[in-house]
């Protein structure tokens, strides 16, 4: 079953933005699907972590390109990344502290928590920047496809 489906309206104008996004509709989606399952433990650790990683490039990829076509949110935008980290890593801790007691507890509410930020700050708050990225929508996209996930542990 697809908990979220990617739709057009989903587009921030940078297919290499809109990617990344569709990765995040897969993971919300394995999770989705396995949260009644007696794997569940083994998914949610796996989505976890594919979250950081998530989070770790699309991230920096993002604000890059937000920079570099001086989208004036760029601080603000970045303060809701912090946020969605600092969450993911909250909810992370508390999993592992009791996995099986919290797999299902902790698995409703990342799914709930990632359907929310998915409808919220895509649909809205990446919204703002689409038209400053398709101003120069080739400049927009050299900076995404140059972007290396390393780059983020540099603080840009």
């Amino acid at each position: 079953m697809n908990y979220m489906v990617w739709t057009e309206a989903m587009s921030v104008g940078v297919p290499e933005l809109d990617d990344d996004h569709k990765s995040l509709i897969r993971i919300i989606n394995q999770l989705g699907d396995n949260l009644g399952d007696e794997t569940r433990q083994g998914v949610l650790r796996q989505c976890l972590f594919a979250l950081m990683r998530y989070a770790e490039s699309h991230f920096g990829r993002e604000e890059q390109v937000m920079a570099a076509c001086g989208f004036p949110g760029l601080d603000v935008h970045k303060g809701e990344h912090r946020d969605f980290i600092a969450k993911i890593k909250g909810i992370t801790q508390r999993f592992e502290g009791d996995p099986e007691a919290l797999a299902a507890l902790v698995g409703d509410e990342l799914l709930d928590f990632l359907k929310s930020w998915l409808q919220h700050h895509i649909l809205i708050e990446d919204m703002a920047y689409r038209p400053f990225a398709e101003q120069d929508l080739a400049e927009s996209r050299r900076v995404a496809q140059s972007f290396r996930g390393s780059e983020i542990w540099r603080g840009n």
